[in-house]
């Protein structure tokens, strides 16, 4: 359910819809107020407009910096998970392999210990 937050930004109210909670979009407002205000005081030259318009463009620029990464992180999992498949399916198949001479060498040893009772019963 979308709720409606006012908040304040460059000195002028906004009346915002949104799903989130009113803490968490006041401290949206917060934030970047903070920043026009930095921007606005770093150059005394420009207006509080043109502090706003440097903010937006510097959150959209690292808006699509960290979706990039995020993209690039995405990749390196899907990497990792299949890396981890191939190392599983070797796995098991170095198992069933040391399984399968395991079982042969107990079958072996089973033999060989049948073939030494009956020489004893031959020998008897």
């Amino acid at each position: 359910m979308k709720n409606k937050i006012t908040v304040e930004l460059c000195d002028k109210e906004y009346a915002l819809l949104s799903e989130e909670s009113d803490d968490y979009v006041k401290s949206l407002a917060e934030e970047i107020n903070q920043a026009i205000e930095k921007t606005a005081y770093s150059n005394l030259r420009i207006s509080k407009a043109d502090a706003t318009v440097l903010v937006c463009l510097d959150l959209c620029d690292k808006n699509r910096k960290l979706a990039g990464n995020n993209d690039n992180m995405r990749k390196q999992i899907t990497m990792y998970v299949d890396e981890i498949a191939a190392l599983n399916k070797r796995l098991s198949a170095y198992e069933r392999q040391k399984s399968g001479k395991f079982q042969k060498n107990a079958e072996a040893a089973a033999e060989s210990e049948s073939m030494a009772a009956e020489g004893d019963n031959e020998n008897a």
